[in-house]
């Protein structure tokens, strides 16, 4: 039986988290009302939010854009010249969301004066049909202040300025009257139409944005994201309270978006266009005056005709003056490149090699290679903010040092091919001036005239080329879905409701919970016992405000007294198989009602009429010889110390089969008495005059006196007091028993 009680001492860990459930069950329940003020409270908030918040509208868009991909064995050019280019979702989508395309967005829009309501934190614009209508004065607008229109009457109103506001305002003035400030002035007209709205007197807000705050407004708000993983559909959106003002920006963002997508296309081709055209003015005018001064030769020397071996001349010389012409327009191609190279801050792609019939790859890859870097740099449109802008002006950098690295390889061998030909035209020059001398000076005529003719008509195909390039151009994005607005996101009735039901239910269950496991340290009910033990509940029994212990032998028919019978009852189940049970009675801590107990249960076993012996180990603070009324001072402490003998400190009391041994003196060393052998052996001694021995201990909490004596006992019994009993000493102290081994540990509620 005894080791069923140690094996009890050990707390079922999956009981006790039955235990902590069942407990905050009773807890909650027990604290209904909380649960339905709360409800009210929370739910009554949730109401008056619905009625003064503003809905939230989400207004959407989505724009397909066109990613070509660059495959190696395709025209490395692609993406270069005047094609489309290879677009990177990543980067449109940055591109689209970036500062510098909002900005040119709200330079085109009207939201520069706000009129609006306001809520509960919220507001709502009126656009576009404000009740009052505010014109800029003659000093320009006061950008980013607050100000507060109110209705009086009689074409009067009242404008403050709100609280956030440094400046002071507070006068009434009539409407189309100029209101000057130190930073700007406006004017207000009535909107007629709308009157029923300003007229009530209720407070009308408008304030001035500057093109920065209303940019980072609405950068702040728009999204863009892929609406697929896969896809390369762009989907927009915005959320705000006026959705007609979203949706209008949107549809301009769009509109913005594509332009700029064509307009950079057009640019390119521009560019080429103007490089040839350039050109082609000075080679114009070559050929006029050369084709001039042919005619003149052939009209003065009536000569239209050479011989067969002028002709093959000719066209020799045709061959090497085209070639010269050739290699002397990729002359001025390299150094326009050289030029352009040389610029740090050329934000243009530029002109590309193939648009000049120049075919090397190795230039074009790495022209390519910088047109995408420069494209990624300076669309970016958040500058100095990316941390990724230094490592690619780092590349930019390197990219044009290779390409300089690269071109002066090539001017070198233009240079040779140049040298080359004017050997060819020198030999050739050699054979021409055999030749009779009008046939010599029609041939240079001529040389010069084919040579000019060829290279203007070079120009003119690759000027009509990309001018026709220009005109097929189309943008690469595709407007999909217009923008339009859905119904409110924002504040969902259902939602809000639902949250505060939770709040409702949240917070006082929190607050019951703190305040039951941490601000409740003391035992409040039998389920914080089990919560900290499972050693059985041997007996209850009511606290007693009398003066008096002696319940049970002066009141034998009170519901204490029944109380401590009970126990006595119980208690022989625990102490059946020994003769003469010695029962120790300890506390945690002072004040549990340990000597009410003693007492009380020796006199329940008194009454039975079994003799009973009630000892006051309590060497700290004696009450025993109070309670009976012994005249004698002497009690245990006599004898363990050798004063007196065992039968002088054993007093019978008034009350028959009831014996005492009082504490006697307070000794100054009452734990080396305990620890003596003769306050165990006492025992055996007393088992053979006593059929029960009852003894009232210090509390074994506090002080350690009692260990060698509990070591002896049959067994021990706990009391908790309600409410007086601290959870963490009864723990420590019953850990602290069961690393003793004590024996038949009970508790007494």
């Amino acid at each position: 039986m005894r080791q069923d009680l140690m094996n009890s001492s050990r707390i079922d860990h999956s009981n006790t988290d039955i235990l902590k459930v069942r407990r905050a069950i009773k807890l909650m329940l027990r604290n209904w009302h909380l649960y339905l003020a709360s409800l009210v409270i929370i739910v009554g908030c949730a109401y008056f939010y619905l009625g003064h918040k503003f809905p939230i509208y989400s207004a959407q868009a989505s724009i397909l854009i066109e990613e070509v991909e660059a495959a190696p064995a395709m025209d490395m050019l692609e993406g270069f010249a005047v094609r489309p280019g290879v677009q990177n979702l990543d980067n449109q989508i940055l591109i689209m969301s970036s500062y510098v395309t909002v900005r040119e967005v709200v330079e085109e829009l009207p939201f520069e004066i706000d009129v609006y309501r306001k809520g509960f934190l919220s507001k709502a614009s009126y656009y576009p049909l404000s009740p009052v209508r505010i014109e800029p004065g003659s000093k320009g607008l006061p950008y980013n202040v607050e100000f507060v229109f109110q209705y009086i009457g009689d074409e009067t109103f009242k404008l403050s300025i709100s609280s956030k506001s440094e400046i002071e305002l507070d006068t009434v003035f009539t409407f189309g009257k100029e209101f000057f400030l130190k930073n700007g002035s406006f004017m207000i007209y009535p909107v007629l139409e709308l009157e029923d709205v300003y007229k009530t007197g209720d407070k009308i807000f408008f304030q001035f944005y500057d093109k920065d705050r209303l940019t980072e407004n609405f950068v702040r708000r728009l999204l863009v994201e892929n609406a697929t993983r896969e896809g390369s559909i762009v989907r927009l959106s915005l959320e705000g309270t006026n959705r007609i003002k979203d949706v209008i920006f949107l549809e301009k963002l769009t509109e913005v978006f594509i332009e700029n997508n064509l307009e950079k296309k057009n640019l390119e081709a521009n560019r080429i266009i103007g490089f040839i055209e350039e050109l082609l003015v000075d080679v114009s005018d070559s050929l006029t005056l050369t084709e001039t001064q042919l005619q003149e030769f052939r009209s003065k020397n009536r000569i239209m005709d050479v011989s067969a071996q002028t002709r093959q001349i000719i066209d020799q010389a045709v061959l090497f003056e085209n070639e010269k012409a050739r290699l002397n327009l990729q002359k001025k191609y390299y150094l326009y490149l050289n030029d352009y190279l040389d610029d740090a801050d050329n934000t243009n792609r530029p002109v590309a090699p193939a648009s000049m019939g120049i075919e090397d790859p190795l230039l074009a890859s790495s022209l390519l290679e910088l047109s995408g870097l420069q494209a990624e740099y300076f669309s970016s449109g958040v500058g100095e903010r990316n941390p990724l802008q230094g490592q690619l002006e780092m590349r930019i950098r390197n990219t044009k040092r290779r390409i300089k690295e690269t071109l002066s390889g090539i001017i070198l061998a233009n240079e040779m091919a140049l040298n080359e030909n004017e050997k060819q035209i020198n030999r050739l020059n050699v054979e021409a001036s055999r030749l009779p001398e009008k046939e010599q000076k029609l041939l240079g005529f001529e040389r010069r005239f084919n040579l000019n003719n060829v290279l203007y008509t070079f120009l003119l195909q690759r000027r009509a080329e990309a001018q026709i390039q220009k005109a097929s151009n189309a943008p690469d994005h595709q407007l999909m879905d217009p923008p339009r607005s859905k119904g409110p996101v924002s504040p969902v009735p259902r939602n809000v409701y639902a949250f505060a039901i939770s709040l409702a239910l949240l917070i006082p269950t929190l607050i019951l919970l703190l305040f039951s496991n941490v601000l409740q340290v003391k035992i409040s009910s039998e389920e914080d016992l089990s919560l900290i033990s499972s050693l059985p509940v041997i007996a209850q029994f009511p606290h007693s405000r009398l003066s008096y212990y002696t319940i049970v032998l002066t009141d034998p028919n009170s519901s204490m007294a029944e109380a401590f019978r009970s126990l006595r009852t119980r208690m022989e189940f625990f102490t059946k198989e020994v003769e003469c049970p010695v029962i120790l009675v300890s506390s945690s801590i002072p004040g549990e009602g340990k000597t009410f107990a003693s007492i009380n249960l020796a006199s329940a076993y008194s009454l039975m009429g079994k003799k009973t012996l009630l000892i006051g180990f309590d060497l700290r603070r004696p009450t025993l010889a109070k309670s009976f009324e012994t005249k004698s001072k002497n009690g245990i402490t006599d004898y363990l110390i050798g004063k007196s003998k065992l039968d002088d400190v054993i007093f019978e009391t008034e009350y028959e089969n009831l014996h005492i041994i009082p504490s006697g003196p307070i000794p100054p060393n009452p734990a080396e008495l305990l620890s003596l052998v003769k306050a165990k052996e006492i025992f055996a001694i007393l088992r053979r005059k006593y059929d029960y021995i009852i003894v009232d201990s210090a509390p074994v909490g506090v002080v350690s006196d009692i260990y060698p004596v509990a070591s002896v006992v049959d067994t021990m019994l706990m009391v908790v007091r309600h409410g007086h009993t601290r959870k963490n000493a009864l723990r420590a102290t019953l850990s602290d028993l069961e690393d003793y081994k004590i024996n038949g540990l009970g508790l007494l509620i």
